[in-house]
């Protein structure tokens, strides 16, 4: 299937979600949105610890660099979907939040090394890792397949010590489901382990970080898993609905050589927060460079855009 009819399909499926799910906040007439402005909106969207819940749709383009033979001219796109779900607890602004994450890598490249000499060394793609040997190989298109799932559940809150001054916090777990569909971007491990969050909130900005480990616990992969992840994240207001933001991920392996420990983007994005008929929902586009990647094969650049239409949480709902 060709690469543009792909992207195609991704696009109108990603669209008609968007259109359901504003058709179902149309009827909601009490939705957790109701009165609140654009700006106040997309301030909520950017706290992790949030009240909003929400369908995160995106659209990644990478492109590669690294040692190996043509890693330089690799790229390869990637769609994730992320529904975020809050579920109140108490009332005093506390919540559960449960954030399952659902890769789709389209044509990433998978370094094939039948023939390869030396010692296996860990090499991470742009939503895969995997051991290759140094020596004579190539790389190959992945096609289009289901990653492994990974999600967190945490409980969290927002604390307010003014009308525009607080802070947001989180405490959990972060866990990965063996779900891939090719073993080129399987773990083949039930991954789980803590993670931590906080953050800051100003009028005019909101900025902090996510943090968390995982260990293997069972899977047919018996090889040692011992990864620290995380994202940091910042938005600045500007207005009407309008953001200077960004969130970029990273990772470092601790069982990989120090040459191919961290993978560490930088980014800026612009976003914009609107209401699509009734729905608000927030466009962004980021442009991220990997200042640190393994230096076998890692990502250089990435371009992302992605959809995040504000949805009422059913699940919320049936436990009032």
């Amino acid at each position: 299937m060709a690469r543009s009819t792909i992207l195609c399909a991704i696009v109108i499926l990603g669209l008609g979600l968007v259109m359901a799910s504003g058709a179902a906040i149309a009827d909601e007439k009490k939705a957790a949105h109701e009165g609140k402005s654009a700006d106040q909106v997309a301030k909520e969207l950017s706290n992790p610890a949030g009240s909003l819940a929400s369908l995160f749709f995106s659209l990644e383009y990478y492109t590669y660099k690294g040692d190996l033979p043509d890693a330089d001219d690799q790229d390869g796109f990637t769609f994730a979907f992320q529904p975020v779900l809050p579920f109140p607890v108490g009332d005093k602004g506390r919540r559960i939040i449960f954030r399952p994450l659902v890769p789709v890598p389209i044509n990433q490249p998978v370094f094939d090394n039948e023939i390869g000499r030396g010692k296996p060394i860990k090499v991470h793609g742009g939503t895969h890792t995997t051991y290759v040997v140094p020596g004579i190989g190539e790389f190959e298109d992945g096609d289009v397949n289901l990653g492994d799932i990974t999600f967190d559940l945490a409980y969290a809150g927002t604390n307010m010590v003014g009308k525009h001054k607080g802070y947001l916090w989180g405490i959990g777990a972060a866990g990965t489901f063996p779900t891939a569909t090719d073993d080129d971007f399987a773990g083949n491990q039930w991954r789980l382990g803590p993670e931590i969050f906080a953050g800051v909130i100003r009028e005019w900005i909101t900025f902090g970080a996510v943090l968390n480990h995982q260990w293997n616990v069972a899977g047919s992969n018996d090889d040692y898993h011992s990864v620290t992840a995380g994202q940091y994240f910042y938005a600045i207001g500007l207005g009407n609905g309008w953001q200077i933001a960004s969130g970029p991920n990273f990772h470092y392996d601790w069982q990989a050589d120090s040459d191919q420990a961290w993978t560490l983007p930088v980014g800026i994005g612009i976003a914009k927060t609107a209401k699509i008929d009734t729905t608000p929902t927030k466009f962004q586009l980021q442009l991220q460079y990997f200042v640190e990647q393994p230096d076998a094969f890692g990502p250089e650049w990435l371009l992302k855009f992605s959809v995040t239409p504000v949805v009422r949480n059913v699940f919320a709902s049936w436990l009032r």
